[in-house]
Formats: C-alpha cells, sequence, structure tokens
C-alpha cells in the first residue's frame, strides 16, 4: 500500500516488522559491511532470548544478525523531514550526543518554512527585555488562548510557550543564529512586539541558518530521500523505508521524530477535516501531503484538533505573492472585485481568508 499523494487521498502507509539497532558512527553503511565476522557468527549461534550490548544499546541477537545480514544503515535517531521543526530537532539530538540522521523529500531543504517569513513568536526573550519590553511565556498563552477562543490545548500551550524564549536563545547562542525583534507593527492577537526573525525576515534563510547548525554540530542530511515506509518491532519504531531517485533503502533506528508537518497538500485530508476550505488555494509546500497523519492512524494514536490550521488573507492570486499583513495592521483594507470593503480586517490574516471565501463577489 502507498502513502497519500497530495491532491489524491489519504491511504493506510506500508508498515512492516523489522529489527532495532544503531551504530553510534555516522557512517553507517561502510560500518556494518565491514564489522568483523565473529559477531555476526555469536550472534547467530546465540539463542533469540539472548542479549548483546553494542555501543550501549541492548539488543536481541536475532536482531544484530538480521541487520548485518541485510545491510540496513542504522542511525540512533533519525528525523523525517527537515524544515525548521526536523533540522531544531536534529540540532537536540546532536546536542545530547546521538547521532542523527534527517531525511528530506526535496533537492534541497526547505519545505514551509522556506515560504514562510520566517518569523518566530516568543514570549519574555532577552531581545524584548533590550527593548524595554515586558513581556512573558504566561502572557504569550494567554494571548493565544484568546486568539483560539480557548480552543488552545492547555497542556500544548504551556509547553511550547515557556519553551519558547529560551530556544531562540539556545538557538543563539549556541549556533549563532542571529534573531531580531521584529519593529513596526504588533501581529493581530499579540498584545507586545514578539515575533523574532532573521535580518533577512525570510523563512528560507531561516532554513539555510538551521542546515548550515545541524551540519556544523554534526547531523547527517539525506536529500531526494521520501520516506514512505514505516518499520515496526512491536509498539516502537525501528526504522523507515525511503525512496530515492534511482533507489529504495531502509534506514533503522532507535528513535523516529516524524517533523512532515500536516496535509494541507492533500486535498481530500482537506475536505475530510476542514470542509469549509477543501475549495481554497493551497499556498504551502506539497509535501505536506498528510504521511505523518496517515502514520499515526494507522498505529492508532489519538487524534485531535485536526481542523486546526493557519489561512491566509493575503496572498496576491495568481501571482503567488504573500502580501504582509503590516499592510491592514498599519491602515490598509480589503475590497472585493466591486469595490467594497466586506469585513474587519483586524481580526487577522486567518480569519481573513474565511471571510474571502465566504465573499459572494470574490
Amino acid at each position: 500500500m502507498s502513502t497519500p499523494a497530495a491532491q489524491n487521498s489519504e491511504e493506510t502507509p506500508r508498515f512492516a516488522l523489522a529489527p532495532v539497532g544503531y551504530s553510534s558512527d555516522r557512517r553507517a553503511r561502510p560500518l556494518l559491511a565491514i564489522l568483523p565476522a565473529f559477531i555476526l557468527a555469536v550472534a547467530l549461534m546465540l539463542p533469540p532470548e539472548a542479549r548483546i550490548n553494542i555501543s550501549g544499546q541492548t539488543l536481541y541477537s536475532y536482531r544484530v544478525a538480521w541487520l548485518l545480514l541485510t545491510q540496513w544503515v542504522v542511525m540512533e535517531v533519525v528525523s523525517g523531514g527537515s524544515g525548521a521543526c526536523g533540522l531544531s530537532a536534529a540540532l537536540v539530538v546532536r546536542a545530547a550526543g546521538a547521532e542523527v540522521v534527517v531525511l528530506e523529500r526535496d533537492a534541497v531543504p526547505a519545505g514551509s518554512t522556506a515560504l514562510s517569513a520566517g518569523l518566530i513568536p516568543a514570549g519574555g526573550s532577552r531581545w524584548q527585555a533590550a527593548e524595554g519590553i515586558d513581556d512573558s511565556a504566561e502572557a504569550l498563552a494567554g494571548d493565544i488562548l484568546a486568539k483560539s477562543k480557548g480552543a488552545a490545548d492547555p497542556a500544548g500551550l504551556h509547553a511550547a510557550t515557556a519553551a519558547s524564549g529560551p530556544t531562540l536563545h539556545w538557538l543563539s547562542s549556541a549556533h549563532g543564529l542571529p534573531f531580531e525583534l521584529l519593529d513596526g507593527f504588533v501581529y493581530p492577537g499579540h498584545r507586545v512586539r514578539r515575533m523574532h526573525g532573521m535580518p533577512e525576515r525570510s523563512g528560507a534563510s531561516l532554513i539555510d541558518r538551521l542546515r548550515a547548525a545541524a551540519e556544523e554540530a554534526g547531523a547527517v542530511i539525506v536529500t531526494d530521500a521520501k520516506v514512505d515506509t514505516l518499520f515496526m518491532a512491536g509498539d516502537g519504531a525501528a526504522g523507515v523505508g525511503i525512496a530515492r531517485p534511482d533507489s529504495e533503502e531502509r534506514v533503522g533506528c532507535c528513535a523516529l521524530i516524524l517533523a512532515s508537518n500536516g496535509y494541507g497538500g492533500n486535498r481530500a485530508a482537506v475536505k475530510a477535516h476542514i470542509p469549509e476550505l477543501s475549495n481554497a488555494l493551497w499556498f504551502g509546500h506539497d509535501g505536506n501531503d498528510g504521511t505523518a497523519l496517515a502514520f499515526a492512524k494507522a498505529l492508532g494514536a489519538d487524534l485531535g484538533d485536526l481542523a486546526g490550521h493557519q489561512g491566509h488573507g493575503s496572498v496576491a492570486h495568481p501571482h503567488g505573492i504573500l502580501i504582509t499583513w503590516a499592510t491592514m495592521t498599519e491602515g490598509g483594507f480589503q475590497v472585493d472585485q466591486s469595490g467594497r470593503r466586506f469585513s474587519d480586517e483586524s481580526e487577522g490574516y486567518s480569519e481573513q481568508a474565511a471571510r474571502e471565501l465566504d465573499c459572494p463577489r470574490g
């Protein structure tokens, strides 16, 4: 069975049972090819219930034998996706001393992050303090809760907002990302200026810097590698199958991070979860095809808030240009084809997207 493709339907992804293991050497494939033969011999002679310790990881002997015989590439952690989430996760893994490979379906790391302005909200940051702005993670959480009309999950909300400032501080101090506090206007729903970004105000610039930092930290980034199969060992992920332009490969792991964003590029999934947006213009990366969601569903994971989304009410069509919402916050307004203003733009760009879809005059 194949994974879901953008514009088509949600299908169950492929699964298989496989062993789990890892090597702490980033050159995993050569390592597996040259491991001494006696390790394989010993593994094959031991009973299946026997255990062997390799690089601090306890493995069943038959799993070691399987890995050697099938020539798996094996890493401690695999991250599926090289947007801001996947690359940041890779930096955290490397900081913990573990080996990580980041698998990216495209020729270069990009994703939806590269299409955005690359701005990150954080409450209580040192950049805010330097400008005399009194803010906190709690205040940020309160604004998000109000903007979402109480729909945000409290636990997830407070975890994310509490980590927002420290995460930017760490990326700046440990990896040299030159964050700046956005000036000029306050984003809808925020009580103070708290959007942070690169000097270029570009998501592509943020991705470039995160990629460079990840590579400098020792993360392995493999492009043109679409994750299309999840291998399981018991209740846990044992590895992934990846499709490359000229081959199919398998990567074993002890931990798997699915950082492949959402399902906006999958029309069937959008229609199922957000029917009111089923005919909306898709302005995002086509890699958002719902693969990770399909994996989660097939695993029986708890799913929630699948209708959550961010709309954009300021995309110039058919030019494909995102017009900054600062235009509206500084006094701009939108009109329909007859020249009539049809809504209150101050609610925000996501709300405005829904108003535009409802506008009878287009």
